[in-house]
């Protein structure tokens, strides 16, 4: 069949879709270069990314430059980021080469085995996702009959993706901020604390903070839902805003129509000359909107300038991005609901938190029944060691005590309640311990009658305060029963 009579019979099956019917007529569709404006995606946001437009005119197959234009249109119905749809349109012109490479010219000689063999090659993890996403619409859409079998990422198994910072180089990180421009070094302070998408940051409004009843506000762009919301947040981060709000006043080529918390920064000299040495001169500043890559150079610059290393020795590469994880992932550590987890980090739905430990009711009384903890105030927890906590936060290990587990994590240092686990936060009990707990809370019920009949008060007052931290848990593992006896 012939291309022409090919793209006739897509343009058919496309104009009798459900999305196509709307779209099959877009004056876009005759165009191959699009601006990113046309689509819906504010000039900040362009200027932010550094891309203003979305380009077709590389794509040689016909067919699958028509289906990349309407994949391209629902990736901008569906509210994704201009990165996503500049991301997956790049993999597809990709996948385009491709298949001219293979002689696979034909929407008809496209199958699962060619489609895989693309994927293999670099950036597998997010071809796959294109071309996932991709051949799912077209299916749906019947606009061309392809299956396309997800195959398991085998990477994950050897080399765990570490999206979080971990611990001993967070500490190399906060040691040499400062060697930032003040600008910069404000930008990832704030990421850090807030959980902010790079693009969420760079749009921060300069006016963006608000005072009520004592508390601090600040106004944040949630880049997934696309709204405007205001965040409660502490003094000190306030404190933080209100340093770069005062930067921008006393730079005298940034005026006040300037409405960026952020502005473009660069090391060109006055006179064009190129280029002075990062880290070691005060850039130059104007009043536009800083650019993604421009954060992401300084902050792969900065790895290689403190020279980060992790605990092996190893050379740490730093992205922009590890500040989000790392919020979240502390959070998750500190048994912070999802649903405040997601709320601080802009997800719409929980179903964004799969970096993250989910927990709900329902999946605690879930997991109470194979292996539920009680801690020092008698409420139940799911919460787990494990291994990779925080090479995901910290190396978190379990440690057995005479009475339950410990769950203290290593990198906090030696244990202020070596000998007193009953006091301490990070204990946690199970069922295997209560005969153990009875056992004790007997015995120490002995003590105190003999302490009485002695005069000891102290010794009293001691162990009746164990008394009370015993019987609290005793309780706990009595609700604990009963959610597994249900």
């Amino acid at each position: 069949m012939s291309d022409i009579l090919v793209l006739k019979d897509l343009k058919v099956r496309i104009a009798k879709s459900e999305l196509g019917q709307h779209w099959i007529n877009n004056p876009l569709i005759k165009k191959d270069i699009w601006l990113a404006e046309e689509l819906g995606y504010s000039k900040e946001i362009t200027q932010a990314y550094s891309t203003h437009n979305i380009h077709f005119g590389n794509f040689e197959l016909p067919w699958l430059k028509l289906l990349s234009k309407m994949t391209a249109l629902t990736i901008m119905k569906q509210r994704y980021s201009l990165a996503t749809l500049i991301t997956r349109i790049s993999y597809l012109r990709q996948l385009d080469a491709f298949l001219i490479d293979k002689g696979c010219i034909n929407s008809g000689m496209l199958t699962n085995t060619i489609l895989q063999e693309y994927c293999e090659q670099g950036n597998s993890r997010q071809k796959q996702a294109t071309v996932d996403f991709a051949t799912r619409l077209w299916k749906e859409e019947q606009w061309l009959d392809i299956f396309f079998i997800k195959s398991k990422d085998r990477s994950k198994k050897t080399t765990p993706q570490n999206k979080s910072i971990p611990e001993e180089v967070l500490h190399q990180i906060y040691e040499n901020l400062d060697i930032f421009p003040s600008e910069i070094e404000r930008f990832f302070r704030l990421q850090l604390v807030l959980g902010c998408r790079i693009g969420e940051l760079i749009l921060m409004p300069r006016q963006c903070l608000k005072s009520e009843n004592g508390n601090w506000f600040l106004l944040r762009w949630i880049e997934k839902i696309k709204i405007w919301r205001f965040y409660q947040i502490h003094s000190s981060v306030a404190e933080l805003v209100k340093e770069q709000q005062k930067f921008l006043n006393n730079q005298s080529s940034i005026n006040a129509e300037f409405d960026k918390l952020f502005c473009k920064l660069s090391l060109s000299s006055k006179h064009g000359v190129k280029k002075a040495r990062r880290f070691e001169t005060e850039p130059i500043y104007f009043p536009q909107v800083i650019s993604s890559s421009t954060i992401r150079y300084w902050i792969n610059t900065f790895s290689k300038e403190v020279d980060l290393k992790d605990k092996y020795g190893n050379s740490f590469k730093l992205e922009s991005h590890m500040f989000r994880h790392t919020k979240a992932t502390i959070m998750a550590y500190c048994e912070t609901e999802d649903e405040y987890i997601a709320a601080v980090l802009g997800h719409s739905s929980l179903d964004m938190l799969p970096h993250y430990r989910k927990r709900s009711l329902e999946r605690l009384e879930k997991e109470s029944k194979t292996k539920g903890y009680v801690d020092m105030y008698g409420r139940i927890t799911s919460f787990k060691p494990r291994k990779r906590r925080y090479e995901q936060l910290a190396d978190l290990l379990k440690v057995s005590t005479p009475l339950g587990e410990c769950h203290r994590p290593t990198m906090l240092g030696d244990c202020q309640y070596r000998y007193a686990c009953l006091s301490c936060d990070h204990h946690r009990i199970t069922l295997e311990d209560k005969p153990r707990l009875e056992a004790d809370f007997k015995s120490l019920q002995l003590d105190l009658s003999q302490s009485k009949s002695k005069g000891q008060e102290r010794r009293v007052t001691e162990i009746n305060r164990l008394l009370e931290l015993i019987e609290v848990r005793l309780n706990g593992l009595k609700d604990l029963q009963n959610i597994k006896d249900k």
